[in-house]
């Protein structure tokens, strides 16, 4: 899994390589700034040491995420499809400690904005 930074605070997720998730998701926890994760890959069956890696390593850093990932988009080109599949992604918010959403791209900007300026909430644990 690839992560493009260069958007910050709009970070690009993709299957792409190189596989650099893991120390650019350090660098951007440590830098203490807020930024929302996107996509354009729809959450599918398909399995990999990569994902599986990528997947716990979120897990283990519940709490650090928590306060600096305003959320996690998945975006797609069609608001019934975005509509419909949040009530599959929703739970994964609570999950991984910050929102998990769907958004149609004519909404990304204001979807973005909005995270971004929501407090972050803070874990009770």
């Amino acid at each position: 899994m690839h992560l493009a930074t260069q958007e910050f605070p709009r970070i690009w997720i993709s299957n792409s390589s190189p596989s650099n998730w893991k120390a650019e998701l350090e660098a951007l926890l440590n830098q203490g700034q807020r930024f929302v994760l996107l996509t354009r890959e729809l959450p599918g069956a398909e399995e990999g040491a990569d994902k599986e890696a990528f997947s716990q390593w979120i897990k283990d850093n519940r709490s650090r995420l928590s306060v600096s990932c305003a959320a996690s988009l998945v975006v797609v080109d069609n608001a019934l499809m975005a509509f419909s599949l949040n009530a599959f992604v929703a739970p994964l918010s609570e999950k991984f400690g910050f929102p998990v959403r769907v958004v149609h791209e004519d909404d990304l900007d204001e979807q973005v904005t909005a995270f971004l300026q929501a407090k972050p909430e803070m874990e009770n644990s």
